[in-house]
């Protein structure tokens, strides 16, 4: 092998070295997100719409990529990243805290006369249970059928459109503008709870490396313009939930008043409990 060869070679190298990591790197942390939420069988401290961030996004990529052909490996990484992130979320929703209903809720009412229920009991209502907001549903098999029919409708609408330059433009745009959104669910969920306790401590870490290299990977391999912009807004992201994990550290924590500290579940739902007769 001559000496002039080698440079290419080298080159080759790095770039698939370069691929593997644009493929492998970004779903180490939701491997570790996924030990951590087995092993305390808890999915509190994770936000739950980082799932659904991350499937959204990169349905639409998949068909951002087959109008616009660019680098293969940002394909490959869609579908490995959809692959990790359907398993995540069935283990989150299986391990979720009790925020999004009990059957029926039973409280007791303070009434005139002495009613008294079918089921013998006196003055007791039975309160319906709060209807799920979108991406809270009870079930796991609710989060597949809306991806279902979500794809479904990006197929009809390739075929309609996918001829188009605009259509395939503004794929690209939301596909990597819903992306870039990816650490505000998380971001807002520290902030609210106060703590970051739950959350993956390498999933941040990974974060930052990811995005950091995914932005030079970006530049380098001249990707679209959309990658660009929507990469150094996450990064910056990803920088807030730094300065939260230092500013939520057990050593400050020590400041917040104990009822913020206990209440930690984000928009929990705590049925009423019956009142004790005086």
């Amino acid at each position: 092998m001559s000496t002039e060869e080698d440079p290419s070679l080298l080159v080759t190298i790095a770039t698939l070295v370069l691929q593997v990591l644009m493929v492998i790197g970004p779903i180490t942390g939701y491997v570790d997100q996924y030990r951590v939420v087995n092993k305390f069988k808890s999915s509190q401290g994770f936000s739950i719409e980082t799932c659904g961030v991350l499937l959204v996004a990169n349905i639409v990529r998949i068909f951002f990529w087959l109008g616009k052909r660019f680098d293969t490996t940002l394909l490959f990484q869609s579908i490995l990243m959809i692959a990790v992130q359907l398993v995540l979320l069935e283990i989150v929703v299986r391990y979720r805290p009790a925020i999004v209903s009990l059957p029926v809720h039973i409280v007791r009412t303070e009434t005139d006369g002495a009613s008294t229920d079918s089921d013998g009991s006196s003055g007791l209502t039975q309160v319906p249970e709060p209807l799920p907001t979108f991406w809270y549903w009870p079930r796991y098999v609710d989060y597949l059928a809306f991806l279902g029919g979500l794809t479904a409708v990006l197929v009809v609408l390739y075929m309609l459109l996918g001829g188009l330059d605009l259509f395939t433009e503004l794929l690209g745009v939301v596909s990597l503008g819903i992306e870039s959104t990816l650490p505000i669910p998380q971001c807002l969920a520290n902030y609210r709870n106060k703590s970051v306790e739950g959350f993956s401590h390498l999933l941040l870490a990974l974060w930052i490396l990811g995005d950091s290299f995914k932005f030079f990977y970006f530049l380098w391999t001249g990707s679209p313009l959309q990658f660009t912009f929507c990469g150094a807004f996450q990064l910056s992201i990803d920088f807030v939930i730094l300065a939260q994990f230092i500013y939520y550290s057990p050593s400050l924590r020590l400041d917040f008043p104990v009822e913020v500290l206990e209440g930690r579940v984000v928009g929990a739902y705590e049925p009423i409990r019956e009142e004790e007769d005086d």
